[in-house]
């Protein structure tokens, strides 16, 4: 499983961010892209993982990079079970060792900036931050729009269209 974590948690972890330059080539196992979100809440902070090319959102509770990957795995999990996806599972190779690296696409964190705000008001907003409140959260993201260069050569797309297609 290949992490490509932003400048800020390489900072916070202590690591030096390593380059892997490889291109993805399918749909899955794909690579999660990694970046820190406020809760709005003293102290309280996140982190929002994005798959690539699925753009499916996870959100983790905590800073400490580690400590996320620990749970990533039930929580991607959940999410895909949860919204009738359980047979791709498998495909996203969940139990293999998590390669940390530094990003290297403009583009997907353009869009993780973009999903950032609205990813921070729905936790703010959320009276118990339990992870009821974080599930309604990553759900809502499956129906979120994607354009440009995400969408390929349609206008628009949503993770929830592109795990239908990976379905079929």
């Amino acid at each position: 499983m290949i992490i490509r974590a932003t400048a800020k948690l390489h900072n916070i972890a202590r690591m030096k961010p390593v380059k892997n330059e490889s291109v993805i080539t399918g749909s899955l196992p794909g690579e999660w892209y990694a970046s820190l979100l406020s809760t709005g809440r003293k102290g309280g902070s996140a982190m929002h993982f994005l798959h690539n090319p699925t753009m499916i959102s996870v959100i983790v509770l905590g800073r400490s990079i580690s400590k996320s990957l620990e749970v990533f795995p039930m929580r991607v999990a959940s999410l895909l079970d949860r919204n009738g996806f359980s047979k791709l599972v498998p495909g996203f190779e969940l139990d293999t060792e998590p390669e940390i690296y530094a990003t290297n696409s403009r583009n997907i964190l353009a869009n993780m900036n973009q999903m950032r705000f609205n990813i921070e008001f729905h936790l703010a907003m959320s009276e118990n931050l339990d992870l009821f409140d974080i599930a309604r959260n990553e759900d809502l993201h499956l129906e979120y729009l994607f354009g440009g260069k995400v969408a390929g050569d349609r206008s628009y797309i949503r993770p929830v269209d592109h795990l239908n297609e990976l379905l079929q």
